[in-house]
């Protein structure tokens, strides 16, 4: 269960995540917007920054000259929170569904990626969530150490 949780999580994180890059770079004008979303939802998924797309879009805006400067902030503004909506996203729909509570699931998904890549990412979540489990089963049945 914590596997699947993890995977809907990170996958439902990164569509959504795409989405808002790509709603925002039409909005923005940016040549390519489509191509550049799927990779946002690419890199989403391998739990890469979306500021990698966002930042270079925002160079562009900038340095094209097609946009006033008005209109280049408020769309640098769209970019950056899209691009970083992950931020917020991640520890809201990570640990849904799960036994374990969603911190735990989040460091042991975050942990994991950061040791063992993509793989260790459920691989973390899922031993993380495993020892609460158990730790909190031994806690259970030992009520002279409550």
């Amino acid at each position: 269960a914590t596997i699947r949780t993890v995977a809907q999580g990170v996958i439902g994180i990164a569509f959504v995540q795409a989405i808002l890059v790509g709603l925002a770079l039409l909005a923005a004008h940016v040549p390519w917007a489509g191509v550049l979303a799927a990779i946002t939802l690419v890199l989403s998924i391998a739990q890469v920054p979306a500021l990698i797309i966002t930042l270079p879009a925002i160079a562009y805006i900038w340095m094209s000259g097609q946009y006033s400067t008005g209109a280049a902030i408020a769309y640098t503004i769209m970019l950056l929170v899209a691009g970083m909506a992950e931020n917020v996203l991640k520890p809201l729909m990570l640990g849904r569904g799960a036994e374990a509570p969603m911190p735990v699931i989040l460091l042991g998904a975050l942990g994991g990626m950061a040791t063992g890549g993509i793989l260790g990412m459920f691989v973390g979540a899922t031993l993380l969530a495993l020892g609460y489990q158990i730790f909190m089963s031994w806690v259970a049945t030992n009520p002279e150490l409550r």
